[in-house]
């Protein structure tokens, strides 16, 4: 959990392993537009399209945002399930990571065996795939954390600069430039901005994933999604190595 009761051991690893799975989101988000069209993980639009759709009686474009909304839904779902695993010390992620990666792993098959296609039904196993990973990430940062969107992302962002910019200020009042020069010498390792800089790094991360994954796939077509799924199998890897404490019991209520 990204918690200040978490170890900083603990910390880095889920920060790795939410940066990485955001580069993954904002790779598959963009090629599934690059190639069929849409964007299987942005939920606000797909649900202003389906508001728009109903609005205008065409009840032929209000399906598919409904799918995708429908199987993002059942990804989390998904995930839920797969949670059982979460008093094991090790590899309590690896079935969502592997079910992930197989999904993905269908969609660039089925891509690559029906070139120029838009099937509907590739745009739900990324819909599926995403909400898989957004349930995953949630439940591991104690819903500190989203990898498939950057709208909540940059809005944190935004509050924890200005939350920055105040943690600064205070230190020079007083102080005078002494206290702006040690302010601005432990910002990078400030304990209370771990969360701006970790949410910092996974809207680069989604950036980048959303650049490098289309540049890929008008090159090398559908292989490109073996990227995503191979980084999802590394991180299954690792998972089954990272020795964790289990989750500790419920606490009876108090009577």
């Amino acid at each position: 959990m990204f918690s200040a009761q978490s170890s900083p051991q603990s910390r880095r690893a889920y920060s790795r392993l939410a940066v990485l799975l955001a580069s993954v989101a904002g790779a598959v988000n963009a090629v599934g537009f690059v190639a069929l069209g849409a964007h299987a993980s942005h939920m606000s639009g797909n649900m202003a399209t389906l508001g728009e759709s109903l609005g205008q009686g065409r009840w032929d474009t209000a399906r598919l945002p409904a799918q995708l909304m429908g199987l993002f839904v059942a990804g989390l779902l998904r995930d839920g399930l797969l949670d059982a695993s979460r008093h094991r010390t090790r590899g309590r992620h690896v079935a969502a990571l592997l079910l992930e990666a197989l999904v993905l792993g269908g969609v660039g098959v089925g891509m690559a065996s029906m070139p120029d296609t838009r099937a509907p039904a590739l745009l739900w196993g990324i819909a599926f795939a995403m909400g898989l990973q957004n349930a995953l990430v949630t439940r591991v940062s104690g819903a500190v954390v989203r990898t498939t969107h950057v709208t909540g992302l940059l809005t944190d962002i935004g509050i924890q600069l200005v939350q920055m910019l105040a943690w600064v200020r205070d230190g020079v009042r007083g102080e005078g430039a002494p206290g702006l020069w040690r302010r601005v010498r432990d910002l990078p390792s400030a304990v209370q901005f771990e969360r701006t800089r970790l949410h910092l790094g996974l809207a680069l991360a989604f950036l980048a994933g959303s650049a490098l994954g289309p540049y890929l796939f008008l090159r090398h077509g559908a292989v490109t999604l073996v990227l995503p799924c191979a980084v999802l199998g590394v991180l299954a890897a690792l998972d089954l190595r990272m020795n964790v404490k289990p989750a500790p019991s419920p606490a009876a209520p108090d009577r």
